[in-house]
């Protein structure tokens, strides 16, 4: 996601909504399984958000949003943006995945559902 959630994280509302009130980067930490610190993130309809993921880990992580081409590898320690293009109406299921491509089947997955 990408925004300073650290670590333990919190699941309120305002601290997963992409470009809100709250933060909504996104870290990856060995802390908590499996891995992202939340596993649902929230954006809003009809504007481009930029978001960080941060990996507090010890091994290599990863983020892919395939809705949107976006596959990213992320050292321990490194910090990448990604950008989401502006959404102009939700999906049929109204979430976009993420997932990380080397723990995806330990559960390092999530989504990311529109607010409309």
């Amino acid at each position: 996601m990408l925004l300073g959630l650290v670590g333990c994280g919190s699941d309120s509302d305002d601290d997963n909504v992409l470009g809100g009130r709250g933060t909504a980067d996104l870290v990856i930490t060995d802390d908590k399984a499996p891995f992202y610190d939340h596993s649902t993130l929230k954006m809003p309809l009809d504007r481009e958000i930029t978001f960080t993921v941060f990996n507090d880990a010890k091994d290599r992580h990863n983020i892919v949003i395939p809705a949107f081409d976006i596959d990213m590898d992320i050292a321990p320690g490194e910090t990448v943006s990604v950008k989401i293009p502006a959404v102009k109406e939700a999906p049929r299921d109204g979430f976009f995945s993420f997932y990380c491509k080397y723990h995806q089947a330990e559960g390092e997955q999530g989504r990311i559902e529109i607010l409309g």
